[in-house]
């Protein structure tokens, strides 16, 4: 148990990272790893309800070949599978598989593989099976070896790509999957996870140009359309924060939360050198600010500048007070043998933007309220609460959901407890006035005027001035 509770620290902590920087699919790989190693690791239903929900916001759902087709190669490599005086095998692998009885199929692909190590469509099957699993580690293993005995097979790389791919060893992946066109240079499969890598890594107008070419050779291919659909929808939205925060940071160069909006943008777009550019331009005016010190370690990875990675990784650990753990000294220690990788993998343990659940939720309930969703809008607005009940903003969503479910009066209770909480908030003041208007107009007026007072949002501000007025 204590090796797995490690695993799934370590699983996790890479799952946050991926988060903070929006690769939500990559986070999403990783959370469902904790699930996997530890089903009551703290929290991990939410966070993983909150990674699906953002990666479909984002970029819809890359969908994989061998997930979607998953059937037709058992049938394919189950017929195929044959082992010495066990003819039945094959049909009863397959027919496990079919109905989802993983496990059992894995203990007799496993009995086989000692028969008979080198069956390609052994190796493929149990490749397969174990990444279906989140066997990853093992998943991988069987493939390298089936791609060591079969380095001419353009299919068994690709499975191995994909493999690496869940992994997220992207740059790994984008190897296997080159090295595997160049074997079959019109495969559909092939060029569509190559072009699924790319958009993960935020290499957006070179997946676009993959998914083109897929429809050119397979136009009725449901898998790449919605890829394509997804990409274009992405780009657009991208463009416009970029159009719309650039517009912004030029007019208050001071201001470095659109600075740091603005290079993040950048960097989902795939315009890597304009948003180094960003970050510099923001971390010299912050030094301090660790989430552009986390991007710009992000950036320099994907451009394989180690050295700078680590020092910006380096960083973000000293100014969150990360210098004394256990995990820096090792860190310090492979850098002074020249071990540069190993120091890297173990700084990013410390170096990682923290995770603020009961913000999170609130979050996420924003999400879901402004989709008009308000029962579970509700639901993680109290998780909030349950979680840290000293932020006032649980409780003003909280009473801003009540309100929409006609309950009145136990969204006046949790306005007031805002108010308890942080005196000076605005909004509250202002909700709180709209609720009273009606029945009490002298204590809606004092919380309109208050609202005012503290310079509430322009819309707001106009309202209960009209309101203010009309009982004069």
């Amino acid at each position: 148990m204590i090796i797995k509770s490690k695993q799934a620290e370590e699983h996790f902590d890479r799952g946050i990272n991926y988060f903070r920087a929006e690769f939500y699919s990559s986070a999403l790989q990783e959370f469902n790893q904790v699930k996997n190693i530890e089903p009551d690791y703290p929290n991990i239903d939410f966070i993983i309800e909150a990674a699906i929900k953002r990666n479909r916001e984002v970029a819809g759902q890359l969908t994989s070949f061998i997930q979607d087709n998953f059937d037709d190669e058992i049938q394919e490599l189950s017929d195929e599978l044959t082992v010495e005086n066990s003819t039945m095998l094959g049909p009863e692998v397959k027919a496990l598989l079919k109905r989802g009885n993983y496990s059992e199929a894995l203990r007799k692909l496993k009995q086989a593989e000692s028969v008979v190590p080198d069956s390609r469509p052994l190796l493929l099957l149990l490749g397969n099976t174990q990444r279906r699993l989140g066997l990853l580690a093992e998943a991988e293993k069987t493939l390298q070896h089936a791609a060591h005995t079969f380095p001419e097979d353009s299919e068994v790389l690709n499975n191995l790509g994909n493999v690496l791919l869940d992994m997220s060893l992207y740059k790994d992946a984008e190897d296997i999957f080159r090295t595997a066109l160049r074997l079959s240079p019109e495969n559909p499969r092939l060029l569509n996870n190559l072009g699924a890598m790319r958009m993960q890594t935020n290499n957006l107008d070179d997946a676009e140009k993959l998914f083109r070419k897929v429809i050119k050779l397979q136009p009725k291919w449901s898998t790449v359309q919605k890829n394509l659909q997804n990409l274009r929808s992405r780009i657009e939205a991208l463009d416009n924060d970029i159009e719309n925060h650039r517009t912004e940071y030029l007019k208050h160069p001071d201001y470095l939360d659109i600075g740091l909006a603005l290079g993040k943008s950048l960097f989902f777009r795939g315009y890597f050198s304009e948003a180094r550019t960003t970050f510099k331009s923001v971390l010299k005016r912050n030094p301090g600010l660790v989430a552009a010190h986390f991007y710009m370690a992000t950036i320099c990875e994907l451009s394989d500048d180690t050295e700078k990675a680590i020092e910006h990784y380096r960083q973000m650990a000293l100014k969150t007070g990360k210098e004394d753990t256990a995990e820096f000294v090792n860190f310090e220690s492979l850098m002074k043998q020249e071990f540069f990788e190993e120091a890297l993998n173990e700084l990013k343990k410390i170096a990682i933007l923290e995770l603020d659940i009961a913000a999170s939720r609130i979050n996420l309930g924003i999400r879901y309220f402004e989709d008009c969703e308000w029962d579970d809008a509700l639901r993680h607005f109290e998780e909030a609460s349950q979680i840290n009940d000293t932020y006032p903003d649980a409780f003003y969503w909280a009473a801003l959901a009540h309100l929409q479910l006609n309950d009145p009066a136990k969204a006046k209770a949790l306005l007031e407890k805002a108010l308890e909480l942080n005196p000076d908030y605005a909004d509250a003041h202002f909700q709180l006035g709209m609720l009273l208007r009606s029945k009490a107009k002298k204590k809606a007026r004092t919380h309109f005027s208050k609202a005012l007072s503290l310079n509430v949002r322009p819309s707001f501000a106009r309202i209960a001035q009209q309101l203010i007025d009309e009982q004069k």
